[in-house]
């Protein structure tokens, strides 16, 4: 009886060793961004990551959604994926720039002539090689990139058509040296100010008009104080899906594969969205009795002419020449493979 009994207890505690083991071996991801919970691209975008990777894993891997900045701002929750703390962030790549100097690049003026533009470029090996260089230099690894749409700019004064017609007005733009020289390659005054400060800033007259892609343009209610917007689509806004290296390299074979997937759907799903919502974006700054001109491709290039070149030489000062020529070279590729131009 005894030796039953015996028999019994071990059988239990071999049990309950296989079930610790089975914990351990589960794996749980934090995932934080900054927008908010609700049917737009981003969190469309994560549910479809967390989705195929607990599918994909049959819940060996569980995904925790964190919206809102819930971690902490793109800058903060980038750090903590650096340091371990946080698995995985969808972070603008301006967050990324005092990790990781080079990733300044992305930011010249009118380098994409489309969505489906950039699209292409994001899959080409220069943003493989710089996916690259930035996991070994600050251990942050880039699984995806998304677009976070093309900013605009809007004022109070006039349209906005040409190059002339930026001469002279205050513009507020993001506390960056790459935007600053940008609008003021057109004559315009650059007044750096915070996004939050936007709004009671045209309320005083202290700028103008700023710039922004059309969904903030009409989520943050910038429109309010807004007459006139153009969709000359100056900068992408990039997304990257980074991901802790230390995380990644201790997963399975088969795990890291999966993720790596799932990251690349979320992209598709944000990608595509962004685009077929733009339309509805315009058509609501619209009804706010905002006047839009529609830019054309002509109409971008005349800016371009402007304004690329001061840009690109503070860019080459910053990031090296070498760095700045092969993204131009590998646009210009796409571009005619998609336009024939």
């Amino acid at each position: 009886m005894k030796r039953m009994l015996k028999g019994a207890i071990s059988v239990v505690a071999f049990a309950a060793t296989l079930a610790a083991g089975s914990a351990v071996a589960a794996e749980k991801i934090k995932f934080g961004m900054n927008a908010p919970q609700g049917d737009n691209p981003e969190w469309n975008a994560l549910l479809a990551f967390k989705n195929h990777v607990e599918y994909k894993t049959e819940g060996a891997i569980t995904v925790d959604l964190f919206p809102s900045a819930q971690l902490g701002a793109e800058r903060a929750c980038a750090e903590q994926v650096q340091q371990g703390a946080v698995e995985v962030c969808l972070v603008d790549t301006g967050a990324l720039a005092g990790f990781y100097e080079d990733i300044q690049v992305l930011s010249i003026p009118y380098l994409f002539k489309s969505s489906v533009h950039a699209w292409s470029v994001f899959d080409s090996p220069f943003f493989g090689e710089l996916a690259e260089d930035m996991r070994k230099e600050t251990g942050i690894r880039v699984m995806s990139w998304g677009e976070n749409g093309f900013r605009d700019f809007t004022n109070n004064v006039h349209p906005i058509r040409t190059p002339e017609d930026l001469k002279g007005l205050k513009m507020r733009v993001m506390e960056s040296p790459v935007f600053i020289r940008f609008v003021e390659s057109f004559g315009a005054a650059a007044t750096p100010m915070p996004g939050s400060e936007i709004i009671m800033a045209a309320k005083q007259g202290v700028i103008d008009g700023q710039e922004n892609p059309a969904q903030v343009n009409y989520d943050y209610n910038l429109m309010d104080v807004q007459k006139y917007m153009s969709t000359d689509e100056h900068i992408l806004g990039v997304h990257a899906y980074i991901i802790s290296d230390t995380f990644f390299e201790g997963l399975t074979d088969d795990q890291k594969a999966i993720v790596l997937e799932a990251a690349t759907l979320a992209a598709r799903v944000e990608n595509t969205q962004k685009l077929a919502g733009a339309k509805k974006y315009i058509d609501l700054i619209r009804e706010k009795g905002v006047e839009v001109h529609m830019t054309t491709m002509a109409e971008k290039d005349a800016f371009a002419a402007v304004s690329q070149e001061p840009v690109l030489e503070y860019l080459r000062e910053q990031v090296g020449a070498e760095l700045v020529q092969s993204l131009l070279e590998t646009a210009k590729e796409h571009e005619a493979a998609l336009y024939g131009r």
